[in-house]
């Protein structure tokens, strides 16, 4: 299976590309900036999936809505209402004193914490409870749970049954640092069947029951999710501590799909405490095993419910438009935030982000390269045994010398050129 059998829902990807494009930056309420990792969508960074998934039902409400990536922020922002940092590595230091700069803490909690300028942003955010408690001490503000959510018009259950099924499936990127997801699925039964779709898969030292299929377009998550029995989760070690839960498990309960997730802090609070959890190879082959029975098939309908009724970015808009409105009414009035410093920082920032994104394609160059010198030293261990074999088998023969059948053949073959010489010779 690879990423170009799954189909891509072209309707959605033409309409999230106008929106990244900013096709739709007016509207009568007012134009929101999500401040983003990339404007890319081929990138697959999962931030401006996020920004663009809020940002489509937030538009039908009647704002304008643009991205604002980190390629640009270097350069002062255009007037906008309001400003979303969907990453912690934006500085708000070129944003116009008529713009609110709200902090959308999705993930890297205590990063966020750390920002010395933190208290300069207007509002703040949190996708859990335990990150909107730890946030409120360090600000002394309130900060609203918004958790993500999921495009219920792009990820749905298949209308037809898929030509392929996966029994198992997960969408897990690999940047270089070890997963508790790779340690689980290597500890499998050899029975138990995983496909594997995410970036730098060619990295990845995965057992004979796993296949990797590539990187899978995001508008072709639908059609993997809809096509797997469960879907594996794996939440970084920072996200997991605060209970701060990724796409990956409302887009596949969304899809149809039962999620098997390592992070089971804030299920309950987003009414899916019952999504199974797993710790080790054995929670994970239980989980599976019980997935793969009707009571499975029960519980992902049951899920599928929750999520359609609480966690679709409609429901988000439509609660975030009052805070919206808020902020946007607070920014005519000017919000004071223009600083030398912070301009400075922001300036520095952008150049520091450069410089770390030229250092990571570097990396990646350096890693194909190993994976080259590591498949080149294979071969040559191929070639050394295959040598060392003939030379084993030569030595074998040589040691033959020594018998006396070689010796009366050797005496033969030297009469027999004797004779030829004098028969030559004549």
């Amino acid at each position: 299976m690879t990423p170009t059998d799954l189909p891509i829902n072209q309707k959605q990807s033409e309409l999230y590309r106008r929106l990244a494009a900013g096709d739709h930056a007016d509207g009568p309420r007012g134009t929101i900036a999500f401040c983003v990792s990339t404007d890319d969508l081929d990138e697959g960074k999962g931030d401006v999936y996020v920004a663009l998934g809020l940002a489509k039902y937030l538009q039908r409400l009647g704002w304008g809505v643009r991205l604002w990536p980190a390629s640009s922020w270097c350069d002062p922002m255009p007037r906008v209402d309001v400003a979303i940092a969907m990453v912690e590595s934006f500085v708000p230091g070129l944003v116009d004193e008529h713009t609110s700069v709200v902090a959308w803490v999705r993930n890297w909690t205590e990063r966020w914490m750390e920002l010395p300028y933190l208290d300069v942003f207007d509002g703040v955010w949190a996708s859990s409870t335990a990150s909107a408690e730890a946030l409120r001490a360090r600000t002394g503000g309130d900060v609203p749970v918004v958790p993500i959510a999921v495009d219920l018009e792009l990820f749905a259950p298949a209308d037809e049954a898929p030509e392929t099924r996966f029994a198992a499936m997960t969408t897990v990127n690999f940047w270089g640092a070890d997963r508790e997801i790779m340690d689980a699925i290597d500890g499998l039964p050899e029975t138990r069947s995983v496909m594997w779709f995410g970036a730098n898969g060619e990295h990845l030292r995965l057992p004979q029951h796993a296949e990797h299929g590539g990187i899978l377009d995001f508008f072709a998550l639908p059609s993997a999710y809809a096509a797997s029995s469960v879907v594996l989760d794996d939440v970084i070690p920072p996200a997991k501590r605060y209970g701060n839960h990724n796409s990956r498990l409302f887009e596949s309960i969304a899809a149809g799909a039962l999620p098997v997730t390592n992070a089971r802090d804030g299920l309950d609070e987003l009414g899916l405490d019952e999504v199974p959890v797993y710790s080790d190879s054995a929670t994970l082959d239980a989980a599976l095993g019980a997935a793969a029975g009707p009571e499975g098939t029960e519980l992902a309908a049951k899920l599928g419910a929750v999520v359609r009724e609480r966690h679709s970015y409609e429901r988000r808009a439509e609660a975030l438009d009052p805070l919206l409105i808020g902020l946007r009414d607070a920014a005519a009035r000017g919000t004071g935030r223009p600083s030398a410093l912070l301009a400075w920082a922001a300036g520095l920032q952008a150049n520091l982000m450069r410089a770390e994104s030229e250092r990571d394609a570097f990396l990646a160059d350096a890693r194909a390269v190993g994976t080259e010198r590591n498949a080149l030293q294979a071969e040559l261990g191929a070639v050394r045994g295959e040598s060392a074999l003939l030379r084993a088998r030569l030595e074998a023969v040589t040691s033959a010398r020594s018998y006396p059948y070689y010796r009366a053949a050797q005496r033969a073959y030297g009469l027999l050129l004797r004779v030829g010489r004098r028969l030559l010779g004549r």
